[in-house]
């Protein structure tokens, strides 16, 4: 599979894990050169990463490529949803959160001061309480105990913020952190952290 994108992108990173885990080849074409930008152009009018071409067929979106690779691949050690509808309302909270601070860090990179606008706080407070109500579900037995695409997503999503200082993860008291820990011990989970 030719998946283009970047090794720092957290959508890319849960797309990178479930192909590993489905015991699926990636050829990675780096999008932040301009080379790769140029390719990932060629395949897609949406400009954005991940974009997959597996099987004759060009996948825009982590969710689409996701889907494709447990419907034809299976899950590997990702565990199926018991409820869809329950398991996609969790992946639309995680990327709710990761969309905000995506676009906070972006501001903020191009000499934005987002704090100064009303803006900033909504999208900082939108992150909270997601991450309160993603907590919540997890007490109540309903995210978390076992390890899907939701909570794949949710990792993935918490270490991009740690690592591109997007949210201050620390303020969440570690009350996600064992779940981040359970996937950590999966290599495919710890050889795709990003880093500089």
């Amino acid at each position: 599979m030719r998946l283009f994108g970047t090794t720092t992108s957290p959508y890319v990173r849960r797309v990178r894990v479930t192909a590993a885990e489905a015991g699926v080849t990636l050829d990675l074409v780096n999008t932040a050169t301009d080379d790769g930008q140029a390719a990932l152009r060629a395949v897609s009018p949406i400009w954005k990463v991940p974009v997959a071409e597996v099987d004759g067929h060009v996948l825009f979106d982590s969710r689409t490529i996701i889907d494709y690779l447990t419907t034809t691949r299976g899950w590997g050690r990702l565990a199926p949803p018991r409820d869809r509808w329950l398991a996609a309302n969790h992946l639309n909270a995680v990327d709710g959160a990761l969309d905000s601070a995506i676009t906070m860090f972006y501001l903020r990179r191009e000499g934005i001061d987002v704090s100064g606008v009303p803006f900033g706080p909504r999208q900082h407070d939108r992150i909270t309480a997601i991450f309160d109500w993603l907590d919540a579900e997890q007490r109540a037995g309903r995210f978390g105990a076992e390890l899907g695409v939701a909570e794949l997503s949710l990792a993935c999503a918490l270490d991009w913020m740690v690592f591109r200082d997007a949210y201050p993860v620390a303020s969440l008291g570690g009350r996600l952190d064992g779940l981040r820990a359970r996937l950590d011990a999966w290599a495919s989970v710890a050889q795709t952290r990003p880093h500089a």
